[in-house]
């Protein structure tokens, strides 16, 4: 749509490449569809409760499996089991309660786990929620106020008239609903590799926004896309799979490396993106007061740091020492305080084991003051 603007930035959510669908065609169930699966009916298995995240509705009469519902739907209506988007709660009327329930819970588990990445991991709303306005319903501020970030509110003026596949393809992606490519400022070649379920809990969050009417400009022109980071230039913990925390280490691999933008600020750049060496730090220029410092192991970055001490400085803003983090670092109340434990854990314990960059110009202990 020429309304929508061709960009999406976020810090998201939206949660690898996207060419699947998460709505569903309708399963022509017969009557008293829907439910735990419905029984067996002659000449046919037992009608399953689910196809993915959340029920599906079940064939009463003879069918193989449960109608197909999208990620977190309810169970269907009479005889036809519909088709809902991701995080949809629809109930059946004969028989669908069990099946209704399960895919509201489910959807709802979905939906928490979109929250929990658009706000606190990928942080969306630093570029698409206006100062003082709705969530996420566009800047037309942002990036100087030459390239507004739009309104992902289910609105018309938003994503209202966009498929799931859409809107994933957008982040993951970079190309919108009108096959424009979007510019590198939203970091589709970042979310490119989140999983198909984070990237499917993010749908499932957006779509349950309250709906805000806000046309933030028009769509920009068609951008020169960039090639996605691989997961294979990060670089790989030194744990074993013996290790107790090895789970924890590819955890946090998986996050910087597919939703959180880390890498965006504390490494080099080339040509607007990051470059090697990642995590390595970058000190103030041209005057600004940011400073993004290096994050390795060491003795220039945070050598002597524990996965604890990162989990800290992300949730409750403070460093090793103490000391409040400042600038434009999002953590505690500006972002990653609503990291769940395992997630800070998880992260800790990547950027702790490794290999260390040395950058004594991004050393941690030049970091100055907060104002």
């Amino acid at each position: 749509m020429n309304r929508h603007v061709a960009i999406w930035t976020a810090v998201l959510a939206l949660g690898g490449a996207i060419s699947f669908g998460c709505s569903s065609s309708d399963d022509s169930s017969p009557q008293n569809t829907g439910g735990s699966g419905g029984k067996a009916g002659a000449g046919g298995s037992v009608g399953h409760g689910g196809t993915s995240t959340g029920g599906s509705a079940g064939l009463a009469n003879g069918g193989s499996s449960g109608g197909s519902v999208s990620t977190g739907g309810g169970g269907a209506s009479n005889a036809t089991g519909g088709s809902t988007s991701i995080g949809g709660q629809a109930g059946g009327e004969n028989g669908g309660g069990n099946g209704g329930e399960a895919g509201a819970n489910d959807g709802g588990a979905l939906r928490a786990r979109g929250a929990l990445l658009v706000r606190s991991v990928a942080l969306c709303g630093g570029c698409h929620t206006p100062s003082g306005g709705a969530e996420l319903s566009g800047n037309p501020q942002f990036k100087n106020g030459t390239l507004p970030a739009p309104n992902l509110t289910p609105d018309k003026t938003g994503l209202g008239d966009w498929t799931d596949e859409q809107i994933m393809n957008a982040f993951r992606n970079g190309i919108d609903d009108g096959g424009r490519h979007l510019d590198a400022a939203m970091p589709y070649w970042l979310f490119h590799n989140m999983s198909d379920a984070d990237a499917q809990a993010i749908v499932a969050f957006l779509r349950s926004l309250p709906p805000t009417s806000a046309s933030v400009g028009e769509a920009n022109p068609d951008a020169t896309p960039v090639t996605p980071l691989a997961p294979t230039a990060f670089p790989a913990s030194s744990l074993q799979a013996t290790d107790a925390d090895y789970a924890a280490a590819q955890q946090g691999k998986y996050l910087l490396s597919g939703v959180a933008q880390c890498v965006r600020c504390h490494s080099p750049s080339s040509a607007g993106l990051p470059a090697p060496s990642f995590f390595s730090g970058v000190a103030p220029t041209n005057g600004t007061q940011i400073f993004a410092p290096n994050i390795t192991p060491d003795a220039t970055g945070i050598s002597g740091w524990t996965a604890a001490n990162v989990a800290t400085a992300l949730k409750a803003g403070t460093n090793k020492a103490g000391t409040a983090l400042c600038g434009s670092m999002p953590s505690g109340t500006k972002g990653y305080g609503g990291l769940s434990d395992a997630d800070a854990h998880a992260i800790g314990v990547y950027l702790t084991t490794i290999p260390g960059v040395s950058n004594a110009n991004a050393a941690p202990t030049l970091e100055p003051a907060c104002p």
